[in-house]
């Protein structure tokens, strides 16, 4: 299996694979009292699947799978000796129960949970999930400050984060903001700057690529929609747009030895000078494997455009 090309994300001494992992699903449940060993058994599998497909680069938070997710990459990590050292992980808090808080206390006992659950001395990438309105950024870039010079994170990022929501904070930090994860995909296009149906775009990436940060995508087939493997909604205009898009793949498909929609769609994301990184959720090996493929799929800009064009749903101006 061909290596999984690399990039160097911010200050973090290994460089990422060009696909991560998302770990949102790893633990198959979001009841910590459910894990049973079947449900170990599949995630170190799986944890297995993405070491040997060649991903280093694995992405939790606080709240996935209520913590389970967490606490089950523990298992993942000691069922595989000595692959803490080969890997970057990041995780995100921020979102509690119906709302979001970045207080500096909260701040803390969420990364002393997840570093806890994880069995880790250090997260290497540590992200806010979500902006607090009600947090002044100066606060919030005070505590992060004080992790990344403790050594107990060793780079910062955010997610979901609007460009003047990320200027507001980066004003305020001493230390660099390396990434932001936000939704990109064929069906949530406003990052790149011109949406689908009326919708704007919000230029995230033009602000990723004049700062050096790097977006991490999550959501990159969008929901699944793209990978060809589930029925189609019903709702007649949604439903018409994921058509269009899997008919431009299928178009296009022999160009690339018959690529699949997963990968055309992860291949999508990747092309963008910005150096997206998506984060591909799975447990199963098989899609794990099918989706490292994408990495070495180049569309070409005509093939890039013909699918931005069919989620658009008309010709670019």
């Amino acid at each position: 299996m061909p290596l999984l090309p690399t990039q160097i994300l911010g200050n973090l001494p290994l460089p990422v694979t060009r696909i991560a992992l998302g770990c949102m699903g790893l633990a198959g449940t979001w009841n910590p009292a459910e894990v049973g060993d079947e449900h170990r058994r599949k995630a170190i599998t799986a944890y297995e699947a993405a070491l040997e497909a060649g991903i280093n680069f694995f992405d939790h938070a606080d709240i996935y799978g209520g913590t389970a997710c967490e606490s089950i990459f523990k298992d993942c990590l000691e069922a595989v000796p000595g692959s803490r050292e080969k890997i970057v992980i990041a995780t995100k808090a921020g979102i509690r129960s119906g709302f979001y808080e970045h207080n500096p206390d909260y701040l803390r006992r969420s990364l002393e949970g997840s570093l806890k659950r994880m069995g880790l001395d250090f997260v290497d990438l540590y992200q806010l999930h979500r902006p607090d309105p009600l947090s002044h950024p100066s606060e919030t870039a005070a505590v992060l400050d004080e992790m990344y010079t403790q050594g107990k994170i060793r780079a910062i990022g955010v997610s979901n984060y609007h460009p003047q929501q990320m200027l507001a904070l980066r004003q305020f930090l001493k230390a660099p903001i390396v990434s932001n994860q936000i939704a990109i995909s064929l069906l949530h296009l406003d990052p790149i700057y011109e949406g689908a149906e009326g919708q704007g775009g919000d230029g995230s990436l033009d602000q990723c690529l004049a700062f050096g940060i790097t977006p991490l995508a999550y959501s990159p087939i969008g929901g699944g929609w793209l990978s060809g493997k589930r029925d189609l909604p019903e709702e007649p205009v949604f439903r018409g747009r994921i058509e269009r898009i899997l008919g431009a793949m299928k178009e296009i498909a022999p160009q690339y030895n018959d690529a699949t929609p997963t990968q055309l769609a992860l291949a999508w994301v990747l092309r963008h000078p910005a150096g997206i990184i998506p984060l591909y959720g799975s447990n199963n090996p098989a899609h794990i494997q099918e989706a490292t493929a994408a990495a070495q799929i180049n569309l070409s800009r005509e093939d890039w455009y013909k699918l931005w064009t069919a989620s658009r749903g008309s010709r670019v101006p």
